[in-house]
């Protein structure tokens, strides 16, 4: 995985996360996935918009990171995860279900941050 390494340091500066995956959606879509901050700390799931990538939130996920779990994926084609056929917002709404699939626990809850 190739990870964004145009700034290098700073606010702006993407975290090392302390865990990647790959969610997968109901269509085949392959996400990228990476969480922050420690196991068992209440969940903080960020959505990036149009464009953009993890890497902009990487300022939000270094702060929340101290006490939270911080979850941030790249939504179908952007960032790392690849373009798929299927664009629509019943898919994006897909993706975000495999994505909470993938890190959640059964019955957890999480608070979802997005921005467009």
């Amino acid at each position: 995985m190739t990870r964004l390494t145009h700034v290098k340091h700073g606010p702006y500066a993407p975290p090392v996360a302390v865990r990647e995956l790959t969610a997968v959606s109901a269509d085949g879509a392959r996400l990228h996935v990476e969480t922050h901050g420690p196991d068992g700390a209440p969940a903080v799931v960020l959505v990036h918009g149009w464009t953009c990538s993890t890497a902009f939130w990487a300022a939000q996920i270094r702060d929340l990171a101290v006490d939270h779990r911080v979850i941030a994926y790249d939504q179908r084609g952007h960032g790392r995860s690849p373009a798929a056929a299927l664009c629509s917002t019943d898919a994006l709404a897909d993706d975000l279900e495999a994505v909470l699939a993938a890190t959640l626990a059964p019955g957890e809850k999480a608070v979802l941050v997005g921005h467009s």
